[in-house]
């Protein structure tokens, strides 16, 4: 009312935190390098592959940070070529705490690294990007133009539909081709921004919550048009996936969770440990999921091979007898 008035001033226009831009012309950096960090709870059964996967995008080093997991996820990550950088203990799921330890990972390796331009890979365990066009992660970045320093994923989640659902050391896409993209995000709907640069002495880049976008005094920090693709796999066989859940969503002897309501973790993970019974047998229509709006919504999914355009199929695996189909269940 005061502004209708003229009482107030309008407030000035906030600079958006990314902006897509094309240049004509591209001026890419000489040289640069392509570090993973990824973070881990309880993925003794998938972490193998995705640090593989990592490596074979064109990695150079994959950084863990483990939350105390008490299977084997940090003996496979380091027996996959992991460096353990660090492992923190909590009661409960603190994404808060989790991004400011990698953070400060990424800023001190790259400061040990003492190279002028590291291309930081952020992930989950299970998560699995590869570049468009059949490239690799790298590949893709090599061209870019200097000028960009963040780079949006298309955020494709995968669901189960036959046995076996995925296997060590393999990637889940041999597995699962059924799936569907979330939309939410920038303005390119990139839900995800999984790549970021450090530049030495230049304006720091801190990653947010779940890698879905970073704060930096550089506004807007620039991407370009085109993304990169990150296969998403929270459903993997289904007795792994039901215990892992089970520990983190479900409730123990004194009714305590490792996941509280309406903290970081429970709008999505515990509608997916509610719908697993939905989620393995293929019943859709009761498998809640989110919407471009932020809202649930049944999921619907198509295969693969549907959703992306057929330059982008080709996905570099890290063993020669890559297959691309199994049996569905019967």
């Amino acid at each position: 009312m005061l502004r209708k008035l003229g009482l107030r001033a309008a407030p000035e226009p906030r600079t958006p935190w990314v902006s897509a831009v094309d240049f004509a012309s591209p001026e890419p950096l000489s040289e640069l390098k392509l570090f993973a960090i990824l973070g881990a709870w309880m993925e003794e059964d998938v972490i193998a592959a995705t640090v593989a996967n990592a490596f074979a995008q064109g990695c150079e080093r994959v950084f863990l940070v483990d939350n105390d997991s008490s299977d084997g996820t940090v003996r496979e990550a380091v027996a996959a070529g992991a460096e353990l950088a660090e492992v923190f203990r909590t009661e409960q799921y603190d994404e808060v705490l989790r991004l400011d330890i990698m953070n400060r990972v990424v800023r001190e390796q790259s400061e040990l690294d003492g190279s002028e331009h590291i291309w930081w890979l952020w992930l989950d365990a299970d998560e699995f990007p590869h570049g468009p066009r059949g490239l690799t992660v790298r590949e893709f970045l090599e061209p870019l133009d200097r000028r960009y320093r963040i780079v949006g994923a298309r955020f494709i989640n995968h669901y189960p539909d036959r046995v076996p659902a995925s296997a060590p050391g393999r990637h889940p896409l041999d597995f699962q081709p059924l799936c569907e993209e979330h939309r939410l995000g920038c303005a390119l709907k990139h839900r995800k921004h999984s790549l970021q640069r450090y530049d030495r002495g230049g304006v720091p880049i801190l990653s947010d919550r779940g890698f879905h976008r970073a704060t930096s005094e550089e506004r807007p920090l620039l991407e370009p048009v085109e993304a990169i693709y990150l296969h998403h796999f929270p459903y993997r066989e289904e007795d792994v996936t039901r215990r892992r859940l089970a520990l983190l969503c479900g409730t123990d002897e004194h009714g305590n969770t490792r996941v509280q309501e309406g903290d970081d973790a429970a709008d999505g993970m515990v509608p997916r440990f509610q719908t697993l019974d939905a989620v393995y047998r293929g019943d859709w229509a009761n498998v809640r999921n989110y919407r471009p709006d932020g809202e649930f919504a049944v999921a619907n999914p198509i295969e693969w091979s549907q959703l992306a355009r057929p330059e982008d199929l080709a996905v570099r695996r890290w063993y020669p007898d890559a297959q691309t189909s199994h049996p569905r269940n019967p």
